[in-house]
């Protein structure tokens, strides 16, 4: 399964978006490694990118935008694996509470590369990673080592599932104690079909421990929901796959007039 690359930040940052964005304070990717959170508790809410400026707006005082290579909107991929009867993402749906993501994430602005293992532990995301190369149809020897020894699982038992490009925005608190990732322009393709959501932007708060007295929850108004990135694209991709507990996610999405579109399907 082949993606095309996210392309640079262009398309999602035209006009008024890109505006306020330019009107916030920066930093690089130095200073922002004072705010990792590689231990943390998420929240996701999601809305029409229509709703972004005056977001972004709000948020002005007590945040500041990441900024490299002259961009404040950056590309990503990802590469999801999983096994071949969809292990993961079946858990993700059963709603167990010992779950993982296992992806590599590529950033198009740097070429950078990273292999990751996500885990679900008691309601806290623990992520732990290594700067590898772009996956090629298969976990790599050494990710696949590592992968094994976090996990206990068969690295040979997984295979891509899933691949998601997207441009994101990455706000910081000036305290860098919450980061906050704006989505937009995702793509969603598996070997069962491609799909997008236009007009969608993804909004995820990143902390130490949940604080619903964040101003960036406050301006983003819209009420926090479980749901995930790789469910949602699995789902919309093939669906054949069991989403009854996903069902919300997709009734949010219909009452912003936004749903997946088929790109492609699968012969």
């Amino acid at each position: 399964m082949q993606s095309n690359p996210a392309s640079s930040g262009a398309s999602a940052t035209t006009g008024e978006l890109a505006e306020r964005l330019d009107e916030l304070d920066s930093v690089d990717l130095d200073q922002l490694d004072r705010a990792q959170l590689h231990d943390r508790v998420e929240s996701k809410v999601i809305l029409r990118t229509d709703d972004l400026p005056d977001a972004i707006d709000a948020l002005a005082h007590d945040y500041v935008v990441l900024e490299h290579l002259g961009d404040r909107v950056q590309g990503y991929c990802n590469t999801y694996f999983d096994s071949a009867e969809l292990r993961n993402y079946h858990e993700h749906h059963n709603q167990l509470g010992r779950r993982l993501k296992l992806r590599y994430r590529t950033y198009e602005n740097s070429d950078l590369t990273y292999f990751e293992v996500k885990r679900n532990v008691a309601g806290r995301t623990i992520k732990e990673r290594r700067r590898t190369q772009r996956p090629d149809g298969a976990l790599h020897r050494d990710d696949a080592a590592f992968f094994a020894e976090r996990t206990g699982w068969d690295p040979d038992g997984v295979l891509p599932s899933l691949t998601v490009d997207y441009q994101r925005i990455l706000l910081v608190n000036r305290d860098y104690s919450e980061r906050v990732t704006i989505d937009l322009d995702i793509r969603f393709q598996s070997d069962r079909g491609a799909t997008t959501v236009d007009g969608l932007a993804i909004c995820e708060f990143k902390q130490p421990r949940l604080d619903r007295r964040s101003p960036a929850m406050a301006a983003m108004n819209r009420r926090p929901q479980k749901f995930s990135k790789y469910c949602m694209g699995l789902a919309s991709c093939d669906p054949s796959l069991r989403r009854n507990r996903f069902k919300k996610v997709f009734r949010s999405l219909d009452t912003l007039d936004l749903g997946p579109v088929a790109l492609e399907v699968a012969a």
